[in-house]
């Protein structure tokens, strides 16, 4: 019961893995792919991802996203302190999100969309292509989104639009099922807020100067 009561949001995220799962498990997962494949056969336009989706495949990397937090961190810590709390903190949660959704990934050893169009499951496993759940790229993506939501408020919906349109990139790519990026996001936000609780000193709501 003391595990319970002190680990909260973790109990609580993994309570979201677990209905997601049985939501999109059975059907729409299946459902998607499918209709997702059929756009690509037959040539059909999504042409919002069209335009997006070279940009996507770097700035949706996870590398990308902590270079530029560890950049941010640099320039906070050397050059500018109105940026130190918020690099530190977007660092650590990237990395700190990075480190838990692989090891997620090959303890839970999902089948990718490129595989199969079924749900499978082969439990713990470093084999390629069953690396599936949950989405690395959205964790680390709606990871960003919070952390940098809770510094720069006035700019959330675009750090939330990113963050769906990376989850959205990972599903039409062929790369993840739609649950997948589901719990990348639990994932993510429950990460961020972790981090977060622990720099609640430093984490501040309101915007810094720019």
């Amino acid at each position: 019961m003391r595990f319970l009561k002190d680990n909260k949001i973790v109990v609580s995220a993994l309570m979201a893995l677990a209905v997601t799962e049985l939501v999109f498990f059975l059907r729409l997962d299946t459902i998607v792919v499918l209709w997702t494949r059929d756009l690509h056969r037959t040539g059909a336009a999504h042409s919002f991802l069209d335009i997006v989706n070279p940009f996507m495949n770097v700035a949706s990397n996870g590398a990308t996203l902590i270079i530029a937090a560890f950049l941010l961190f640099a320039i906070g810590r050397f050059k500018k302190p109105s940026l130190y709390p918020f690099g530190k903190s977007l660092l650590i949660g990237l990395l700190s999100a990075g480190l838990s959704v692989q090891v997620l990934k090959h303890l839970i050893g999902r089948a990718r969309p490129r595989l199969t169009d079924s749900v499978i499951f082969i439990g713990p496993s470093l084999k390629s292509g069953y690396d599936s759940f949950p989405s690395g790229h959205s964790t680390l993506a709606f990871c960003l989104a919070y952390v940098a939501s809770k510094y720069y408020p006035r700019y959330n919906a675009a750090f939330y639009l990113f963050a769906l349109t990376v989850a959205l990139y990972r599903i039409d790519c062929l790369a993840h099922f739609p649950s997948d990026v589901l719990a990348g996001a639990v994932v993510g936000v429950t990460v961020a807020k972790l981090i977060l609780s622990k720099t609640a000193g430093q984490a501040a709501t309101a915007e810094y100067p720019g």
